[in-house]
């Protein structure tokens, strides 16, 4: 299938699926997250955002504010499909941008990027987009409130490179299940610093290139958690 039909069948309100599960969706997370809490510093959950109703009695099946475990995956599976859709929250949601805007040549580039990101779910993304100058900050960050799904590095100076590589090996021991991904552009910024990390190409001068970064975005982001 082309990236173009995928990206059609994205729905454009809301591309991430920040907030929604299906119940098949929801099993997998409920799994997943059982096997990556026993090693993970952070914590990952998943709760109703609504009441959910036997849709034969109306009696309450699912309490708004509860947290989803197997045995209510087991009660949902009674009474709905797989592909029913249920209102959630869980709080490794959101991307951060990993680009340092202190020097002037990597402004446009970084703008760029982050602009691309918000425009995402056409604009109803902002709350759940942000942008740090390097990994020290992130990781500070880290520790304390910010709980992103996936990183995205942009700009980074190469003189902080090897620092950078440090404080992303720090990261990864807070939650080392946090997607990464680097963007490459061909005027700003040649070559990854990263390159045993996935790597997203910009093309100076065609658009097109920023779809295929945005689908691949997406599809990063939505993937399954992949535990043992």
């Amino acid at each position: 299938m082309q990236n173009e039909d995928i990206f059609q069948k994205i729905d454009p309100e809301n591309p991430l699926r920040i907030g929604i599960s299906t119940l098949d969706e929801l099993e997998e997370k409920v799994k997943a997250f059982r096997i990556i809490n026993l090693s993970s510093l952070k914590k990952r959950f998943i709760i109703s955002r609504e009441d959910v109703l036997n849709p034969e009695t109306g009696e309450k099946i699912l309490e708004k504010g509860k947290e989803i475990d197997v045995n209510r995956i087991k009660q949902l599976r009674k009474y709905f499909e797989g592909n029913q859709i249920f209102k959630t929250f869980q709080p490794d949601e959101g991307i951060v941008l990993i680009s340092d805007m202190n020097r002037k040549e990597s402004i446009p580039f970084s703008m760029d990027v982050l602009t691309q990101l918000m425009n995402l779910g056409k604009g109803a993304y902002e709350g759940f987009i942000d942008r740090v100058d390097n990994f020290e900050e992130c990781l500070n960050l880290l520790k304390k409130t910010l709980f992103p799904r996936l990183m995205i590095i942009g700009y980074l100076p190469y003189e902080n490179i090897d620092n950078e590589r440090l404080n992303l090996v720090r990261i990864r021991r807070v939650d080392h299940y946090i997607r990464i991904v680097e963007v490459v552009h061909t005027k700003y910024k040649a070559i990854p610093h990263f390159p045993k990390i996935k790597t997203l190409t910009i093309e100076a001068g065609n658009p097109k290139s920023w779809n295929k970064f945005l689908l691949e975005v997406i599809q990063e982001y939505n993937r399954g958690y992949l535990v043992v």
